[in-house]
């Protein structure tokens, strides 16, 4: 048929140019192409020969083919049988060095089917070991790790979890491969946890996250999500997640504000005896009076009225403040809720008021006349506040002196917040000590523990603010606390 190809032609025509066939076509394949006799001498060498073992043509043509080291296997002697040999060897380069390589040997027959050469073609597996030698060890590296990890695609579908994330949730590869990453995000934290990696901006590297993933047996697990996005040729190709189950951690940080609360009332043990035994004391005075008056036989009931009053008065002081102090010393759920900010301001200053009355510093309030609402949890946010205020008070004594709260609304970066600014008359924090003042166990004080400004920074933070300190020009401490607005 005229345009088809006769195959018996083109053998024929390969026969009577087999040399220039070899010096055209095959002497520049990438691959190594050797050919030899029976007894191993080597009759041609291509140039992916030379690449692959260091010799030029020149220098090995009629050598035996061990010089390039093969030993064992004797692939001559399947040759030499009829068979063909496939399979990988280490051949010897001439600079000495070792190279792994595929090897395909077949035998080159007469028109009688007799074997009369072998033709061996050799691919060197160097880099391919090397990248699956790689890949092993990523894997193994991967499995291994303490951390959960996911890789996602560009749609958000799971392509790969290693062991360690399945142990953590209780599921299995096959059930977790294909399931969108944010499936595995508690529903309460769902709509925060998509908030913050919309806001995220790439550029600035890995984004850590903190949010609650649902096990198999729907339990909840505090972990810790450090994202990073793939790229492929500029584009966002997918991400990966380093996912840390801080179960531990919460329980420690917990202690840790458990204990920080504990020595809190150790130092107002003062102020509450005088909170107490004050309304304790004008109402032991009241019952004495009425006592007197009813054993004289003249009570009056206008003045009777008036001092039961006084008295249900101070009965109540005493129940509002022993209230406050019983939710403040308990170990509460960090459940967070809407909190009015200078109610919470208030109840903080209900426990430290009398003690700075005693030391002759005025704690000054100046709010903002806006409602302020955060979200938060109050018993952690009063710590705060109870923490600088005792510190400002401390700062100032023995001389007199003032504490001022300012609250305001501001909005930073599109943000609504509210901020509280706490200042002080007392000789300011020291320049040299002013950037480690919220390091864990640094303090300047005699009998101090360094964990105050510390568990105080650590509660701001987990309530998306922030908290910093600088000192005035008239001289004084300022704390400066932000807090999102709903």
């Amino acid at each position: 048929m005229t345009g088809s190809l006769d195959w018996e032609k083109i053998i024929l025509g390969l026969k009577r140019t087999t040399r220039d066939f070899l010096e055209t076509v095959v002497d520049n394949l990438s691959e190594s192409i050797i050919v030899t006799d029976l007894e191993g001498k080597i009759v041609y060498f291509n140039k992916g020969s030379e690449q692959i073992f260091g010799y030029r043509a020149e220098e090995i043509l009629g050598r035996h083919i061990l010089l390039l080291g093969v030993r064992r296997p004797n692939v001559l002697k399947e040759i030499r049988s009829g068979k063909t040999f496939r399979g990988e060897l280490v051949h010897t380069r001439k600079d000495g060095v070792n190279r792994p390589t595929y090897v395909t040997g077949i035998p080159l027959q007469d028109e009688h089917g007799r074997p009369i050469a072998m033709v061996g073609s050799a691919r060197d597996l160097t880099e391919e070991k090397e990248i699956n030698r790689l890949k092993a060890f990523n894997e193994k590296v991967v499995t291994s790790l303490n951390d959960g990890i996911q890789i996602a695609d560009r749609n958000g579908r799971i392509t790969f979890a290693n062991h360690r994330f399945q142990e953590m949730l209780g599921w299995e590869r096959e059930e977790i491969i294909g399931r969108h990453y944010q499936s595995f995000v508690a529903k309460e934290s769902l709509e925060k946890f998509v908030a913050d990696l919309e806001s995220w901006d790439p550029d600035r590297g890995k984004k850590v996250l903190e949010t609650t993933y649902v096990t198999r047996n729907h339990t909840r697990l505090p972990v810790l999500v450090s994202t990073s996005y793939l790229q492929h040729d500029g584009q966002y190709d997918g991400m990966i997640n380093a996912i840390t189950d801080i179960t531990e951690v919460k329980i420690l940080k917990e202690e840790l504000f458990q204990s920080e609360k504990m020595n809190l009332l150790g130092k107002l043990a003062g102020e509450i005896a005088h909170e107490i035994n004050n309304p304790l004391s004008g109402l032991i005075l009241a019952t004495q009076m009425l006592q007197q008056d009813c054993e004289a036989g003249k009570p009056d009931p206008r003045h009777l009225q008036r001092e039961l009053r006084g008295i249900e008065e101070d009965a109540r002081r005493c129940k509002r403040f022993i209230e406050k102090l019983l939710g403040f010393s308990r170990k509460i759920p960090e459940e967070k809720k809407i909190i009015r900010v200078h109610d919470l301001i208030e109840d903080a200053l209900l426990l430290v008021q009398r003690q700075a009355e005693l030391d002759n510093v005025a704690i000054v309030k100046a709010f903002t006349g806006t409602e302020l609402l955060v979200w938060g949890n109050a018993n952690n946010l009063q710590q705060v506040m109870i923490n600088l205020v005792n510190n400002a008070r401390e700062a100032i004594f023995p001389a007199p002196g003032k504490v001022e709260i300012r609250t305001r609304s501001v909005v930073r970066e599109r943000r609504p917040l509210a901020l509280i600014e706490i200042t002080d008359t007392g000789p300011g924090v020291p320049p040299a000590v002013l950037s480690r003042i919220f390091d864990s166990f640094f303090t300047t004080k005699e009998k101090g523990t360094g964990l105050g400004l510390a568990v105080s920074k650590r509660i701001m933070e987990e309530h998306g603010g922030t908290i910093t300190v600088s000192n005035r020009p008239q001289g004084g401490a300022s704390f400066m606390l932000t807090l999102p607005r709903p």
